[in-house]
């Protein structure tokens, strides 16, 4: 008899051994899956404030290239201030490790993250375009993020002219100026009008001082008087400007008589 109750007594310890073995594994899972949740990568693009920081130096850096670009710069100039960009993030990133891709796209109508679209419909476009990727490796958790940079400048011009006498012809425009398809305000506007109505022999000539007004809200009206070579010859006008962002657009538009 004595023997069966140690038998029992041995039982009972293997069980609770086996239980508190159990329960160890158990936990141990549990503190295992914590921690890599803890350290898998979250997909808000809020969660991490330095991101937004990130993405608006990128924003800042791209504005500043297209300008360059827009303003006579080459394209290549987009891709060389990312770089630059990118290194100072990388350079100072003291409680993280940060990875940062800056891809200019070059899907039709860009090429190296640049479209310029200055055309003779009325409408003129400057814009740059960037994928950004950043990763944030930090002590306790790691972040993941995807943004798309696009910087966009427009304008729109219509207009219409009335014949005052002989070959001189009164014409009005109306622009509209937009930043990434809102309106926005322009810095300067610089007018042509071409002196015969031809293009196969270009002779732009500057207006000197277009009667200008602006009415708040990225739309403009504009006025002058022009002399063409002869009275028959169509109005072609050609308007240059530059908005806040210091970003050149260009619009050519063939006027309508009235």
């Amino acid at each position: 008899m004595k023997t069966r109750r140690s038998n029992r007594r041995n039982s009972g310890q293997v069980l609770v051994i086996a239980s508190l073995v159990v329960t160890l594994l158990l936990l141990s899972t549990a503190l295992y899956v914590s921690e890599i949740e803890k350290n898998t990568a979250v997909y808000e693009q809020r969660v991490n404030p330095a991101f937004s920081a990130y993405k608006l130096g990128v924003t800042h850096t791209v504005i500043s290239a297209l300008a360059n670009v827009s303003n006579g710069g080459s394209a290549d100039v987009l891709a060389a201030d990312l770089s630059q960009f990118k290194s100072v993030v990388n350079g100072h990133s003291f409680n993280a490790i940060v990875e940062m891709n800056c891809t200019p796209l070059n899907t039709a109508p860009y090429q190296d993250g640049v479209w310029i679209s200055w055309g003779a419909s009325g409408r003129g476009t400057s814009s740059a375009y960037v994928n950004l990727v950043l990763n944030a490796s930090g002590t306790s958790a790691t972040y993941y993020s995807e943004y798309v940079v696009n910087v966009t400048s427009e304008i729109e011009v219509n207009g219409y002219y009335a014949v005052l006498t002989g070959s001189l012809k009164q014409v009005n425009l109306t622009c509209n100026v937009l930043n990434e398809g809102k309106p926005a305000l322009a810095q300067n506007f610089t007018v042509y009008y071409e002196q015969d109505g031809s293009l196969s022999t270009e002779e732009w000539i500057q207006v000197a001082s277009p009667s200008i007004t602006d009415y708040g809200n990225g739309t403009y009206t504009m006025s002058f008087t022009a002399e063409t070579t002869n009275p028959e010859d169509p109005m072609l006008v050609s308007v240059y400007s530059h908005d806040l962002r210091c970003i050149l657009t260009r619009a050519n538009v063939t006027c309508i008589q009235v």
